[in-house]
């Protein structure tokens, strides 16, 4: 596994993420049947463009992984909520748990895999 090329790529994902979660979080919301407010989307954009900034910064990505992982939780538990038979959009809120639940299952990966490898990790700090 090649964690520079990883963190890279997580790193832009995640900035694309985040970027969209803060400029359109009522479009966001809606698009997905969820009923939070503006602010708390606009809050797990920021927490996706701090994972960005990190992954795409000259340090070991370790943390950032992990960062990552735990933020697909945090997601996880807020779409669960969105597929209750009470949202129109509930395919949509399916469709997006299971890509979110895809994407964890890669973070959760690459994130044991920096651990594991603390001299890759290290080299990946370009």
């Amino acid at each position: 596994m090649n964690l520079l090329r990883a963190k890279r790529v997580l790193g832009l994902l995640s900035l694309a993420v985040g970027v969209t979660a803060v400029a359109a979080p009522r479009r966001v919301t809606r698009f997905l049947g969820l009923t939070f407010d503006d602010q708390a989307m606009s809050a797990f954009g920021a927490r996706e463009i701090a994972s960005g900034a990190g992954l795409l910064s000259p340090v070991p990505p370790g943390p950032w992984f992990w960062m990552r992982a735990g933020g697909d939780l945090m997601d996880l538990a807020v779409l669960g909520r969105a597929i209750g038979r009470d949202n129109p959009r509930r395919k949509i809120a399916y469709a997006a748990f299971g890509a979110v639940a895809a994407i964890a299952v890669v973070d959760l990966a690459i994130a044991i895999h920096a651990a594991r490898n603390r001299r890759e990790e290290r080299a990946a700090a370009a």
